[in-house]
């Protein structure tokens, strides 16, 4: 059976987030770790549930950039090695976009746009 690396089948660069780049869902906030059109990643404690699919807020913070209502889907769970006794467990998850309205899609596009130029500076 063959494998297919993720960069091989990643469809959309991913851009490093910032502190300012936030994810807001029902469990709390987290700081987005990377982006692309296609989706996002972010780290939460190993023990936070999180369903198959649900809505997300995205804020970059400082900016008019905020998207509401943006369906995504669980597609990756990792838990990460804990650093020291006194640090909490965390895991990775990724998560695709789903059904991204126009609006948002425009925002998303402008965000990525912000994070390629900063990183290039």
């Amino acid at each position: 059976m063959k494998t297919v690396r993720s960069i091989d089948r990643r469809k959309s660069v991913r851009l490093k987030g910032r502190k300012e780049s936030i994810l807001i869902h029902p469990s709390g906030i987290r700081q987005i770790q990377d982006i692309s059109l296609g989706g996002l990643s972010f780290h939460c404690p190993q023990d936070e549930f999180l369903p198959v699919q649900w809505p997300i807020e995205i804020i970059f913070a400082g900016t008019l950039l905020y998207m509401t209502e943006v369906p995504v889907r669980l597609v990756r769970e990792r838990m990460d090695e804990v650093a020291g006794l006194a640090a909490l467990p965390t895991k990775e998850i990724g998560v695709e976009f789903l059904d991204i309205n126009e609006e948002n899609r425009i925002l998303l596009n402008r965000m990525l746009t912000f994070l390629q130029e900063d990183s290039t500076h």
